[in-house]
Protein backbone atom coordinates (compact mmCIF):
# COMPACT_ATOMS: atom_id res chain seq x y z
CA UNK A 1 0.00 0.00 0.00
CA UNK A 2 1.24 3.47 -0.80
CA UNK A 3 2.22 5.55 2.17
CA UNK A 4 1.02 9.09 2.73
CA UNK A 5 2.74 11.54 0.36
CA UNK A 6 4.24 8.64 -1.61
CA UNK A 7 2.18 8.50 -4.79
CA UNK A 8 4.48 6.26 -6.81
CA UNK A 9 2.51 6.99 -9.98
CA UNK A 10 4.36 10.30 -10.13
CA UNK A 11 7.64 8.44 -10.65
CA UNK A 12 7.02 7.64 -14.30
CA UNK A 13 7.47 10.47 -16.71
CA UNK A 14 10.49 10.84 -18.94
CA UNK A 15 10.32 9.55 -22.49
CA UNK A 16 12.66 6.66 -23.18
CA UNK A 17 15.18 7.60 -25.90
CA UNK A 18 14.98 5.52 -29.09
CA UNK A 19 18.61 4.50 -28.59
CA UNK A 20 17.59 2.20 -25.72
CA UNK A 21 14.45 0.67 -27.21
CA UNK A 22 16.03 -2.36 -28.96
CA UNK A 23 17.92 -3.44 -25.83
CA UNK A 24 14.88 -2.84 -23.60
CA UNK A 25 12.67 -4.88 -25.90
CA UNK A 26 15.21 -7.69 -25.88
CA UNK A 27 15.27 -7.51 -22.05
CA UNK A 28 11.46 -7.65 -21.95
CA UNK A 29 11.40 -10.80 -24.10
CA UNK A 30 14.06 -12.61 -22.09
CA UNK A 31 12.74 -15.70 -20.35
CA UNK A 32 13.45 -15.98 -16.66
CA UNK A 33 12.95 -18.79 -14.18
CA UNK A 34 10.10 -17.04 -12.35
CA UNK A 35 6.96 -18.96 -11.43
CA UNK A 36 4.60 -16.39 -12.89
CA UNK A 37 2.62 -16.16 -16.11
CA UNK A 38 4.06 -14.26 -19.05
CA UNK A 39 1.46 -11.49 -18.52
CA UNK A 40 2.42 -11.14 -14.86
CA UNK A 41 6.11 -10.89 -15.70
CA UNK A 42 5.35 -8.31 -18.39
CA UNK A 43 3.53 -6.20 -15.80
CA UNK A 44 6.42 -6.58 -13.34
CA UNK A 45 8.85 -5.38 -16.01
CA UNK A 46 6.67 -2.41 -16.89
CA UNK A 47 6.69 -1.39 -13.22
CA UNK A 48 10.46 -2.01 -13.04
CA UNK A 49 11.03 0.61 -15.73
CA UNK A 50 9.66 3.23 -13.31
CA UNK A 51 12.91 2.74 -11.36
CA UNK A 52 14.82 4.24 -14.30
CA UNK A 53 13.59 7.78 -13.74
CA UNK A 54 15.41 11.06 -13.13
CA UNK A 55 13.54 11.41 -9.82
CA UNK A 56 15.63 8.38 -8.74
CA UNK A 57 12.96 6.39 -6.90
CA UNK A 58 14.03 3.51 -4.72
CA UNK A 59 13.28 -0.07 -5.73
CA UNK A 60 10.81 -0.15 -2.84
CA UNK A 61 8.93 2.83 -4.30
CA UNK A 62 8.75 1.13 -7.69
CA UNK A 63 7.58 -2.04 -5.94
CA UNK A 64 4.79 -0.09 -4.23
CA UNK A 65 3.78 1.20 -7.66
CA UNK A 66 3.52 -2.39 -8.86
CA UNK A 67 1.51 -3.44 -5.80
CA UNK A 68 -0.87 -0.52 -6.30
CA UNK A 69 -1.39 -1.52 -9.94
CA UNK A 70 -2.03 -5.16 -8.97
CA UNK A 71 -4.46 -4.16 -6.21
CA UNK A 72 -6.31 -1.84 -8.57
CA UNK A 73 -6.49 -4.57 -11.19
CA UNK A 74 -7.77 -7.10 -8.63
CA UNK A 75 -10.81 -4.93 -7.94
CA UNK A 76 -11.98 -5.18 -11.55
CA UNK A 77 -10.85 -8.68 -12.60
CA UNK A 78 -12.03 -12.08 -11.50
CA UNK A 79 -8.56 -13.56 -12.04
CA UNK A 80 -6.17 -11.42 -9.98
CA UNK A 81 -2.50 -11.00 -10.79
CA UNK A 82 -0.10 -12.38 -8.20
CA UNK A 83 2.47 -10.08 -6.64
CA UNK A 84 6.14 -10.96 -6.64
CA UNK A 85 8.17 -10.65 -3.47
CA UNK A 86 10.29 -7.53 -3.11
CA UNK A 87 13.37 -9.74 -3.64
CA UNK A 88 12.01 -11.08 -6.93
CA UNK A 89 11.09 -7.59 -8.07
CA UNK A 90 14.57 -6.34 -7.12
CA UNK A 91 16.08 -9.07 -9.36
CA UNK A 92 13.88 -7.91 -12.24
CA UNK A 93 14.92 -4.28 -11.72
CA UNK A 94 18.60 -5.21 -11.48
CA UNK A 95 18.32 -7.23 -14.71
CA UNK A 96 17.48 -4.10 -16.73
CA UNK A 97 20.20 -2.85 -19.08
CA UNK A 98 22.64 -0.93 -16.86
CA UNK A 99 23.45 1.80 -19.38
CA UNK A 100 19.73 2.58 -19.78
CA UNK A 101 19.17 2.79 -16.02
CA UNK A 102 22.28 4.94 -15.51
CA UNK A 103 21.30 7.33 -18.30
CA UNK A 104 17.68 7.68 -17.21
CA UNK A 105 18.50 8.11 -13.51
CA UNK A 106 21.65 10.23 -13.80
CA UNK A 107 22.18 11.32 -17.40
CA UNK A 108 20.00 14.41 -17.43
CA UNK A 109 21.26 15.53 -14.06
CA UNK A 110 24.74 16.10 -15.48
CA UNK A 111 23.39 18.51 -18.09
CA UNK A 112 22.27 21.02 -15.49
CA UNK A 113 24.71 23.89 -15.23
CA UNK A 114 25.80 25.06 -11.81
CA UNK A 115 24.42 28.53 -12.50
CA UNK A 116 20.98 27.11 -13.32
CA UNK A 117 20.96 25.05 -10.15
CA UNK A 118 22.09 27.95 -7.96
CA UNK A 119 19.62 30.31 -9.61
CA UNK A 120 16.71 27.92 -9.10
CA UNK A 121 17.68 27.36 -5.47
CA UNK A 122 18.02 31.09 -4.87
CA UNK A 123 14.55 31.74 -6.27
CA UNK A 124 13.06 28.93 -4.18
CA UNK A 125 14.71 30.29 -1.04
CA UNK A 126 13.94 33.92 -1.96
CA UNK A 127 17.63 34.88 -1.88
CA UNK A 128 18.98 37.58 -4.20
CA UNK A 129 22.26 36.74 -5.86
CA UNK A 130 24.72 39.55 -6.49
Amino acid sequence: MLQKNDDARLLVGDRIPDLFLPELRQWARRKQGYHFTRNEIDLFRVAAVSYADASRPSIAQSYRLLCALVDEDAESNALPVRKPSLTTFRRIVKSMPEEFVRYMRLGRMRRIRTFEFVSAAAVALDIKLV
